[in-house]
C-alpha cells in the first residue's frame, strides 16, 4: 500500500529533523574521548556526561508527550528544537565536569520533549494502514543518525576540534526547523479525508481526529493503567543494546583495537546502517501481523542475544563488527514491533502521552547503560562491559513473551482505566467471534 503524498512529506521532514536529534546526541560519543582528555576524566566520568542527558531525556519524555496532547505537535516540536540546538551550542563553551553534566542535562530536556510531539504528529497525518510503515521510516533515523554520525562527526571533530563541532551541530538544527516550519503539512490536510478502497485496516473516520465527544479523560490518563508499563520495561531492555553499543564502541575501537578517530568512522557506520534497514522492515512486518511482538521480538532477541554474546568474546576484528551488525540488525527489527501495539491500540487524543511514556524506559536504559559499562570497564575490561547489552536482550525476550499481542487485547487491559474512554482506535475495538484481528 502507498502512502498518501502528506504522509511521505511528513515522514521526510521528521526523519531528516530525528537525523539531526540523532547527530546532535552521538556527536558527544565521538568526542567523549577528547573531552575526557581535556577534563581528565575515567570512563564512569564519562559515562556520566552520556547518563546526565538521557536523564533529563527520559523524565521529558512524559511531559513533551502530554504538551503535545495539550498544545499541539508544531508548537511542541518548534520548542524541542530550540532548547536543544541553544544547549548543543553551550556545549561547546563548557569549563569543566560539573558545567558539562548541567549542559548536557538541559540539552537533555529539549531533546526529551520531540519524541511525544513527531509521533503524534505523524498519527495526526497518516491513515491507519500506513501509521506503522511511516512510523518505521522516521524511527529508522534512530539507526541511520548512528551510521551518519561517525561519518559526518569524525571528519568534522579532526578538523575543526570538538567544539566548534557543537556549534556546527547547533546550527544546523536552527537551519532544520525553518524547513519544518515552512513545509510540514497541516494536520486536517484533506488528502486524510477519505479511504482507499477495500482496505479493511481503515475506519471510516482516522481515529487521530477524534471528536469533542472523545475527550473524556486527561491526557495523562495512560499512566493510571499497568498495562503500559509492560511496553516500558521491554523498550528498556531494547535500548540497553542501542545505548550501550553506541556510547562505548568509538572508545572501544581506538583503546583495544588501536584505531584512529578517523580510521574508525567507517566501523562505526556499518552496523547502524544495517539497523536502519531492519528497522523499517520491522515496520512492515508489524503492520502484517497486526503487533504480535512474541512473533518478531522474541525470535529477533534470541539471535540478537546470542550475537552480543560473541561479539563481546570476539578476538578478531573482524569477527566482532560481524557479530556487532548481527546483533544491531535484531534490534532493529525489534524497535517498531516493541511500540506498535499501543500505537495502534489509542487514537490521537492520547498517542502522545502513550509513546512519552513508553520512550521513557528506553531512555532510562540510556541513564543506565553509559554508567554501567563504564564502571565494568574501570574495574574490570571491555569485554565484561559488552556484557551488559546481552542482559537486556534477554529482557527485551521475556517481555515480548508477556505483553499483551495486539491492540484487541491491549485495549481489554486499558478498558479497566475508565479515563480512556473515547481513546482507542478503531482497530482495537472487539471483532465478532472467530474473527482474527
Amino acid at each position: 500500500m502507498r502512502m498518501s503524498r502528506v504522509a511521505k512529506v511528513t515522514t521526510g521532514l521528521l526523519f531528516v529533523t530525528w537525523l539531526i536529534d540523532y547527530f546532535d546526541r552521538l556527536i558527544m560519543t565521538i568526542a567523549l574521548p577528547h573531552v575526557g582528555a581535556a577534563f581528565h576524566l575515567d570512563h564512569t566520568q564519562q559515562g556520566l556526561i552520556i547518563s546526565a542527558f538521557f536523564f533529563a531525556y527520559a523524565f521529558s519524555q512524559l511531559p513533551g508527550g502530554i504538551l503535545a496532547d495539550r498544545f499541539g505537535t508544531r508548537f511542541m516540536i518548534a520548542a524541542a528544537m530550540i532548547i536543544w540546538s541553544l544547549f548543543t551550542g553551550l556545549t561547546a563553551v563548557a569549563w569543566g565536569f560539573a558545567a558539562m553534566l548541567v549542559i548536557r542535562g538541559l540539552f537533555g530536556i529539549g531533546e526529551g520533549i520531540f519524541p511525544g510531539a513527531s509521533i503524534k504528529a505523524i498519527t495526526e497525518r497518516t491513515k491507519p494502514h500506513e501509521r506503522m510503515l511511516a512510523n518505521g521510516i522516521m524511527l529508522s533515523s534512530n539507526n541511520f543518525g548512528s551510521a551518519v554520525a561517525p561519518l559526518v562527526a569524525v571528519p568534522l571533530v579532526a578538523a575543526i576540534g570538538w567544539r566548534l563541532s557543537f556549534g556546527f551541530s547547533a546550527i544546523a538544527g536552527l537551519v532544520m526547523l525553518a524547513v519544518l516550519l515552512i513545509w510540514l503539512p497541516g494536520r486536517n490536510h484533506p488528502d486524510l479525508a477519505t479511504a482507499p478502497p477495500g482496505n479493511s485496516d481503515r475506519p471510516r473516520t482516522d481515529p487521530a481526529q477524534y471528536t469533542s465527544r472523545q475527550r473524556k479523560g486527561p491526557v495523562w490518563a495512560i499512566l493510571a493503567s499497568p498495562a503500559i508499563y509492560l511496553y516500558v520495561v521491554m523498550f528498556f531492555g531494547l535500548d540497553i543494546i542501542g545505548w550501550g553499543i553506541n556510547t562505548w564502541m568509538p572508545s572501544y575501537l581506538s583503546e583495544v583495537r588501536g584505531l584512529s578517530i578517523s580510521g574508525s568512522a567507517i566501523l562505526l557506520a556499518i552496523p547502524p546502517t544495517i539497523g536502519g534497514i531492519t528497522t523499517m522492515i520491522g515496520g512492515r512486518l508489524t503492520d502484517r501481523l497486526g503487533g504480535r511482538p512474541r512473533l518478531v521480538v522474541a525470535p529477533a532477541m534470541a539471535v540478537g542475544g546470542a550475537a552480543l554474546l560473541m561479539m563481546a568474546l570476539s578476538d578478531s576484528l573482524t569477527a566482532f563488527v560481524i557479530w556487532e551488525c548481527v546483533g544491531i540488525g535484531c534490534f532493529g527489527l525489534s524497535f517498531m514491533p516493541v511500540m506498535s501495539v499501543p500505537l495502534k491500540t489509542l487514537n490521537g487524543r492520547f498517542t502522545g502521552s502513550a509513546s512519552g511514556t513508553i520512550n521513557f524506559g528506553g531512555q532510562m536504559a540510556g541513564v543506565l547503560a553509559p554508567v554501567v559499562m563504564g564502571f565494568l570497564v574501570d574495574r574490570f575490561s571491555y569485554t565484561a562491559a559488552f556484557m551488559f547489552p546481552v542482559a537486556g536482550a534477554l529482557l527485551t525476550l521475556v517481555m515480548a513473551l508477556v505483553v499483551p499481542q495486539t491492540p484487541v487485547h491491549l485495549a481489554g487491559r486499558l478498558r479497566r482505566n475508565w479515563r480512556l474512554e473515547g481513546g482507542y482506535s478503531d482497530v482495537a475495538q472487539p471483532t465478532p467471534t472467530g474473527v482474527r484481528r
